[in-house]
């Protein structure tokens, strides 16, 4: 098990590498380590919620390999059932101690609510998005107040809520700046 701390330590040097880095020189993509973690199962260090952005790769990112991080993607970094379920199931079952969210720079789902812009299956991320944003027009802001929304609902999950009353589970919040490179991180 890695504590919360150890965890944020790893993603910060992982993303300090990746700005600067061309290839992935700390994650373990080997076949040795394929062929353990199908033997073995997953032992993730953190669990990334984020968008579906294809900008926006947690595994490099943070210079991760397989195994490595439990990566819950979904346009705007809005989690529902599926995205709380998926989250519970990393705490509890595969003891990850980090739970990050993570927004970025020039979201397509921000923009949308911002401009009001939907239809079909996309209304209900939008919809999630606006009563987070509520009237703020600046996508920065914007993507920051989405990112504390979903932080309050992971931690209102009643499972997450005793892991973190127990001080066994951090949940905190970041933005990837799709310009740099780099994460912005925050409590």
């Amino acid at each position: 098990m890695v504590s919360a701390d150890v965890a944020l330590k790893w993603l910060k040097e992982g993303n300090d590498i990746y700005i600067s880095s061309e290839k992935n020189h700390r994650g373990d993509i080997s076949l040795e380590k394929r062929l353990h973690t199908h033997h073995h199962g997953q032992n993730p260090y953190a669990v990334i919620v984020t968008c579906s952005d294809s900008r926006v790769i947690p595994e490099s990112i943070f210079m991760s390999g397989i195994g490595d991080l439990f990566v819950i993607r979904l346009a705007g970094n809005v989690v529902a059932d599926f995205g709380l379920g998926s989250v519970e199931y990393a705490v509890e079952h595969l003891g990850c101690k980090l739970v990050l969210v993570m927004g970025h720079s020039m979201c397509g789902a921000i923009h949308a609510a911002i401009e009001n812009k939907h239809n079909n299956y996309l209304s209900t991320i939008i919809n999630e998005i606006q009563a987070a944003i509520k009237d703020e027009k600046d996508s920065n802001k914007a993507a920051k107040l989405n990112v504390i929304n979903t932080i309050n609902k992971i931690k209102s999950n009643e499972i997450i809520k005793e892991f973190i009353e127990k001080e066994d589970v951090v949940v905190m919040g970041s933005i990837y700046h799709t310009h740099s490179g780099k994460v912005e991180f925050f409590k």
